[in-house]
Formats: structure tokens, C-alpha cells, sequence
């Protein structure tokens, strides 16, 4: 083998040593990126389930919400039942006067 062929070798030989030591980067890079696209997807999961849970208690503390009294409704409803109170009373007084 001439000193030509020699050195073209040596570079052929140089070069798939570099071409194996960038595959292998590739491939450690890949399984990397692998594994954080499984993790980003197991974090979308456990966030749809809390965005699922929020929106239940958002629809539970809606229907809450408009099954209870405002405080003025609730004053307004002791007014009214303190005067239908006075009313009765007024016509238990009536009764026994007669």
C-alpha cells in the first residue's frame, strides 16, 4: 500500500469514527428527547385532570351560588315574614276582644 492509499484510509477511518461517535451523540440526544417528551406528556394529562376537576367545582360553586340568597333577599324576606307575624297577632288580638 502506497503512502496515498495509506493516508486516504487513515481519513476514511477518521471519518467513521466521527460519524460513530456522532451517531451515538444522536442517539443518546433522541432517547433524551424521548423521555422529556413522555414526561411534558404525563404532565398535560395530570393537568387536564385538574383542569377537569376545576371546572366541576366551578360548575358545583355555580349552581351553589345561585341557590343561595343574596343578603338583601334575606332581609327582605324577614320583613316580610315579621309583618305577616304582626298581621297574625293583630287578628289573635281581634279574636279575643270579640
Amino acid at each position: 500500500m502506497t503512502a496515498e492509499e495509506q493516508s486516504l484510509l487513515n481519513n476514511v477511518l477518521t471519518r467513521v469514527r466521527q460519524l460513530m461517535l456522532q451517531d451515538k451523540r444522536l442517539q443518546q440526544r433522541c432517547a433524551t428527547l424521548e423521555q422529556q417528551v413522555e414526561q411534558r406528556q404525563e404532565r398535560i394529562v395530570r393537568l387536564e385532570q385538574q383542569l377537569k376537576e376545576a371546572g366541576e367545582q366551578y360548575a358545583t360553586l355555580k349552581i351553589a351560588k345561585t341557590m343561595e340568597l343574596t343578603e338583601a333577599d334575606q332581609r327582605a324576606a324577614h320583613r316580610r315574614l315579621n309583618s305577616l307575624v304582626r298581621q297574625v297577632d293583630e287578628c289573635i288580638a281581634l279574636l279575643q276582644a270579640k
